[in-house]
């Protein structure tokens, strides 16, 4: 049985935190936001719930309208999503082939290149296999597309990683993603990300 989440909190339990209202800034696409109270969606969600305070009415809002949603625990944030149509991989009959699709995704690296995450896990009887979907997306792409997957299965990890024409623009770090160094590879992927957003911000 396979379920798909949003990665976040994980510590809390997940059917904990769909029925749980967090303090959150709630931004829209049209530069407004509302600071509230709002519940974590799940999965493709059209809307999010939210209220303005403790004792306010329950309202939603259309997931199309909001650009991201960070939420905060003692003042401190803990998670930012975002509502994001995506181009992922798909195994079927021994390959890979994409599929798009769009849903409630967790913000890693804000910058000249977004990275996003969602988590995958499924169950065999007492064998867990958790895997980790990577999304980029730069400014003005429509779609995010996955980069790159690891997948943890009884104590191992499978990681795949595709770089495509995304690191054209720093030649050292594209280089090193495709020799495989270390420190270059799927699961170095937020890192690597990072060293890239600090490159396009030396070269602007």
């Amino acid at each position: 049985m396979v379920h798909r989440i949003v990665f976040i909190l994980l510590f809390w339990g997940v059917s904990v935190q769909a029925q749980t209202f967090f303090d959150a800034v709630i931004y829209q696409h049209d530069g407004t936001h509302v600071d509230c109270m709002a519940r974590l969606p799940v999965l493709y969600e059209k809307t999010v719930r939210f209220k303005t305070d403790h004792n306010s009415k329950t309202q939603k809002m259309q997931s199309k309208d909001i650009k991201t949603v960070c939420y905060f625990h003692r003042g401190e944030k803990i998670v930012e999503i975002e509502y994001l149509r995506y181009i992922s991989f798909l195994e079927m009959n021994n390959t890979m082939q994409n599929v798009s699709a769009a849903e409630w995704i967790e913000v890693l690296v804000r910058g000249p290149m977004m990275l996003y995450v969602i988590q995958e896990a499924s169950r065999s009887g007492q064998r867990k296999t958790i895997t980790y979907h990577y999304f980029v997306k730069r400014e003005n792409e429509e779609f995010a597309t996955e980069i790159a997957y690891v997948r943890s299965k009884n104590g191992f990890l499978i990681y795949r990683m595709e770089s495509g024409d995304y690191f054209a623009n720093a030649p050292d770090i594209e280089k090193k993603i495709e020799s495989r160094e270390e420190g270059y590879t799927a699961k170095d992927i937020m890192n690597i990300v990072k060293e890239y957003n600090i490159s396009q911000e030396i070269v602007d």
